[in-house]
């Protein structure tokens, strides 16, 4: 009886051998010699790894990002109904990120790294905005807070408009307009509370960065939508104008944070706490 897989094998191989006598011994020799010598190998292999647990330790560092949880697809396009919205958010500006299409932070679809645009445009290098960096950014939001205010403000206007000419909407569009005035009246509202998030210093550098730029983005668009229901309704200009016109405002209320904290830690050398 056998108690190795080495000689498991070995004798499965002489059950089913048809060579007799002196070649058939020579044969089993020579495998058993093989099987030997692979195994020397494998140890000498295992040895030079090293430790199990401080392998292992590496290979979860290597492979941290490809492990993370990768966003549910509906009809091949990212589903970010799911958790991970402070992620996303932060993502809306990540220089060290090379993509410029990233899952949208609420709904179906995708957004731009803002980040990326930036290193493409030359006006940061990938490795620019490090923790310290982000740590001083997150300070200098009271401009892009101030902005996002004015947009949150704005969008509450346009939704009492639509409010005011929601049955001029109904009867040009010929449908009921209680989800869009919802829409409307709850924009803002998040937008606000991203906002007031980025107003918390427990709220990681990162994501305090990049709330007042997705809130204003935000607030931006529900501000066409609203305009276009009381003013154009069954027609998507206005939509289309406030929705470009959001994509350089998040840019660049994201951007510039950055920009002063890199001249500031360029000229004094560390940047300010």
């Amino acid at each position: 009886m056998n108690d190795s897989p080495m000689g498991d094998y070995i004798a499965q191989v002489d059950r089913h051998l048809i060579l007799r006598s002196r070649a058939r011994q020579q044969a089993l020799d020579d495998l058993r010699d093989a099987l030997s010598e692979a195994a020397e190998a494998i140890d000498e292999a295992i040895a030079l790894t090293g430790d199990p647990q401080d392998y292992a330790s590496a290979l979860n560092e290597q492979f941290a990002d490809s492990n993370q949880e990768q966003p549910r697809t509906i009809f091949g396009m990212p589903n970010s109904f799911t958790r991970g919205i402070g992620d996303r958010i932060a993502g809306t500006f990540d220089p060290s990120d090379e993509r410029l299409i990233i899952p949208r932070v609420f709904g179906l679809g995708w957004t731009i790294n803002m980040g990326a645009v930036a290193v493409r445009l030359g006006l940061l290098n990938a490795d620019d905005v490090d923790d310290e960096i982000l740590a001083d950014a997150a300070e200098r939001l009271t401009p892009a807070q101030i902005t996002t205010i004015a947009a949150i403000a704005a969008s509450g206007v346009a939704a009492g408009a639509f409010f005011r000419h929601r049955s001029a909407a109904k009867k040009i569009t010929g449908k009921s307009q209680t989800g869009n005035l919802i829409a409307a009246a709850l924009l803002p509202l998040i937008s606000a509370a991203l906002l007031a998030a980025s107003t918390d210093p427990g709220t990681p550098p990162n994501r305090r960065l990049t709330l007042p730029s997705v809130a204003a983005s935000l607030a931006l668009v529900a501000t066409g939508a609203s305009l276009q229901s009381a003013i154009r309704p069954g027609r998507q200009s206005i939509v289309v104008v406030t929705t470009l016109t959001s994509l350089p405002l998040e840019f660049l209320l994201s951007y510039w944070p950055v920009r002063i904290a890199l001249k500031h830690s360029q000229s004094t050398g560390v940047p300010t706490p």
